[in-house]
């Protein structure tokens, strides 16, 4: 069995003109989805321009707190929605299928598979 690709779910956004990286977690998954009422319902309203939703899914895709997480909705504001939309709507779907892209089967692209 092939050893997986660290980072093969990750998704890289710009946020405020620096690149950052949302990372797939069983906690983010599971934050998103009691807030947003399913995994399903966040990626619409993603598409729906629902900005608290796109604060919440980059809030938790960067494991942010503290200060960190303060100031991402400015950071949001400033980066602006319809550049956000695209790439926070493909990390929705890599959480929804467990932290894995949905690449067509590389199991090297796994993060998940176990030796």
């Amino acid at each position: 069995m092939n050893k997986p690709a660290l980072g093969a779910g990750n998704v890289d956004i710009d946020l405020d003109g620096e690149t950052v990286v949302l990372r797939p977690s069983l906690m983010a998954a599971q934050a998103i989805s009691r807030q947003s009422g399913g995994i399903s319902s966040a990626v619409r309203a993603v598409g729906n321009f629902d900005f608290d939703v796109i604060v919440s899914v980059v809030t938790l895709g960067l494991g942010a707190t503290g200060q960190e997480a303060k100031a991402i909705p400015e950071k949001v504001w400033r980066t602006g929605l319809t550049d956000l939309i695209g790439p926070v709507s493909t990390y929705l779907t890599i959480i929804a299928n467990g932290g894995r892209p949905m690449s067509g089967g590389e199991e090297a692209a796994d993060p998940q598979r176990k030796e």
